[in-house]
């Protein structure tokens, strides 16, 4: 009996922890706090909703300080099921992830580089492709 109920304050205990850590932002439509820490101070980049079987051509700019850029995807209102990169930078990284009810694709530049860097991404569903052109300041 001693145990049983150490064991339901606990698992009480760890269900706040994880509902509070889980919070979501009043107005965010499924954004999450972490979903918007770590972005560059400069970061330009349209949001794209490519059709099925189209490409489209992004043009982004981000600042180099170490933070990422992203671009805002979406399939018909919802986030795509995946994704892959065809296209790797020369001089950053690229990673795509859900945010809310879209996807987001954030580039970011390698450590002191400045100067022009592109990357392609295949959407799925729909076969859709953002082809980013990128600008790196200092």
């Amino acid at each position: 009996m001693k145990h049983t109920r150490s064991a339901w304050l606990c698992l009480a205990a760890i269900t706040l922890l994880v509902q509070g850590c889980a919070q979501l932002q009043p107005g965010w439509d499924g954004i999450f706090t972490i979903d918007k820490t770590g972005g560059a101070k400069t970061c330009v980049a349209p949001a794209a909703s490519p059709g099925n079987d189209q490409a489209v051509l992004v043009q982004m700019q981000v600042s180099n300080e170490g933070g990422w850029c992203g671009i805002i995807a979406n399939h018909g209102g919802a986030a795509f099921d995946s994704y892959l990169l065809t296209v790797r930078p020369s001089h950053g990284a690229v990673f795509a992830h859900h945010v809310g009810t879209n996807t987001r694709i954030d580039y970011t530049p390698d450590p002191g580089f400045a100067g022009a860097d592109k990357f392609g991404i295949r959407l799925i569903p729909g076969n859709a492709e953002i082809q980013a052109a990128v600008t790196v300041t200092k």
